[in-house]
């Protein structure tokens, strides 16, 4: 019976070496796949995404930075929305069940260049409510790392052109093309520049001098003496206005050309209000309706006028119209023309003087 007994104690105990081998396996993948616990109380909340992003069932799920649960499916949704296209269950941990709001966003987030995913859960604040069980958030789109290394190869690609054009400017301006090239390799515009300092360095030299007008101007005492004077015959001037002395200092300090000036305006005003009740004879033109409809009579009248001088009617219009009298004048003219002529060969011809005695 003895041996029996050490047999069975050495089975059970191999057996429970295997169990506690197999409990501390599940522990350990449990621990690797990213779960929290075996006994953490854990609620579930659906969030709507447009797309997934690649995001798979027991991707971590992030409060601020720190696991609180996992992903537990991922489906397409049925809703015609395209911003809940996909459907995410996550099981997060109880704990934080009073942090995650309604106003808390949901982003779904790369890890490192690898391309592993996570859901990114803000803090709500309490302007929001809990989120309860079975309740849902609305998941907002977040930087991909695709489309970021999408957006630095057109970066690198037009980087890459801007240093080929950088590169063929750099070219021409070696073998002297351009305005940049010449002013680079050309020889002239040092040979221009150093005349020109040399010029700049004279000219200081004569304004030290005293040479030259303008070093006259600079270092002789005479024109600040003249330019001096005239600013003390100034100063002189304006003392003689001031205390009204001389046409201008009357005219400034004298009330005389004052109250003239508002006597004429006071005239011109009584003018203008004489005209504006239609006094005088300017008044009347201006206000009598007699006079603008003589004028317009007058100018109706002088319009048949000139419609009959243009019809050929009257002497105006035959005179204007008619051929008649152009050609007698035209005739006459011809005829004063050949006397002219005769005079001027024979003027005895026309000048006899016949004297009779009786």
């Amino acid at each position: 019976m003895a041996p029996r007994r050490s047999l069975a104690w050495t089975e059970l105990r191999v057996g429970l070496l295997v169990i506690a081998s197999f409990a501390l396996l599940a522990l350990a993948i449990f621990y690797v796949s990213g779960q929290s616990g075996i006994f953490t109380k854990k609620y579930s909340i659906t969030a709507f995404f447009a797309s997934a992003n690649g995001l798979r069932s027991g991707a971590e799920v992030w409060l601020e930075g720190v696991t609180i649960g996992n992903v537990d499916q991922v489906r397409i949704s049925k809703m015609a929305d395209p911003r809940r296209s996909v459907e995410v269950e996550l099981k997060l941990n109880d704990t934080y069940k009073n942090i995650i709001r309604t106003d808390s966003m949901v982003t779904i987030g790369t890890i490192g260049l690898l391309g592993d995913k996570y859901v990114d859960i803000t803090r709500g604040t309490e302007a929001g409510q809990v989120v309860p069980e079975g309740g849902t958030l609305q998941g907002a789109e977040a930087g991909d790392i695709a489309k970021i290394v999408t957006g630095t190869s057109d970066f690198v690609a037009n980087l890459d052109s801007l240093s080929n054009e950088v590169r063929k400017l750099a070219d021409r301006v070696d073998r002297g093309e351009g305005t940049l090239g010449r002013f680079l390799t050309d020889t002239s515009v040092y040979d221009n520049a150093n005349s020109t300092m040399r010029e700049a360095n004279a000219f200081v030299r004569d304004l030290r001098t005293g040479n030259g007008t303008v070093a006259k101007l600079i270092s002789d005492d005479e024109m600040y003496n003249r330019v001096n004077a005239l600013v003390s015959r100034v100063d002189v001037l304006i003392e003689k206005v001031q205390n009204g002395n001389g046409t201008a200092g009357k005219f400034i300090n004298d009330p005389t050309v004052y109250d003239k000036a508002d006597q004429i305006l006071s005239r011109v005003q009584a003018v203008t209000d004489r005209i504006d009740r239609g006094e005088g004879t300017l008044g009347k033109l201006t206000k009598d309706d007699a006079i603008y409809n003589e004028f317009r009579d007058s100018v109706n009248r002088f319009s048949a006028l000139v419609a009959s001088v243009q019809n050929g009617e009257g002497s105006a219009g035959k005179f204007i119209k008619d051929p008649t009298l152009y050609n007698t004048l035209n005739e006459s003219a011809s005829e004063i023309q050949k006397l002219l002529y005769d005079f001027r060969q024979n003027p005895k011809k026309f000048l006899t003087i016949n004297f009779k005695l009786f």
